[in-house]
């Protein structure tokens, strides 16, 4: 790809043992090595991804010719046909009968079914708040002066703590 010989690569290693020396060459080498090996993933996947985009390109393009073809090999629809059933006919046999469309139109199915129709529910409105409603509540007063004992057995038969 450089033209890079291996007589050159040796003048190359033999510069970079003298002027660096034998302890710091290895770790050189080393980390040349794993910017290479990086460098060739890069490449690989880059290389890959565009493979990837003409192979989708190119499935694109044979399924268009694929639909083209399968619409121009189809007759055409004849004039009356809409795609909707027949208006006289029932969708299903056990359907309920449909609503005519002016009776569609007078009911609103806007709001909660718990009123009645054509009425408008009621607005929300809290209830208002008293001055016994913010007192704080009144709390039973406990005895904590002496435990309650009677699930305990006698005093002889507990641990002395």
């Amino acid at each position: 790809m450089f033209g890079v010989d291996f007589s050159e690569l040796a003048v190359i290693f033999c510069v970079a043992l003298v002027v660096l020396g034998p302890k710091r060459l290895p770790g050189l080498v080393k980390k040349v090595g794993r910017w290479v090996g990086k460098a060739r993933v890069m490449a690989r996947d880059f290389q890959q991804q565009l493979e990837n985009e003409v192979n989708l390109e190119e499935l694109n393009k044979m399924t268009d010719l694929q639909t083209r073809q399968a619409q121009a090999q189809m007759p055409p629809p004849p004039p009356e046909f809409t795609g909707a059933p027949p208006p006289d006919t029932p969708t299903y046999p056990y359907s309920a009968p449909e609503a005519s469309a002016a009776a569609d139109a007078t009911t609103d199915d806007t709001f909660s079914h718990a009123h009645a129709p054509g009425d408008a529910p009621m607005p929300h409105e809290p209830e208002p708040v008293t001055a016994a409603d913010t007192a704080a509540p009144a709390q039973a007063s406990l005895d904590l002066s002496t435990p309650d004992e009677s699930h305990l057995p006698p005093d002889d038969a507990r641990r002395s703590t």
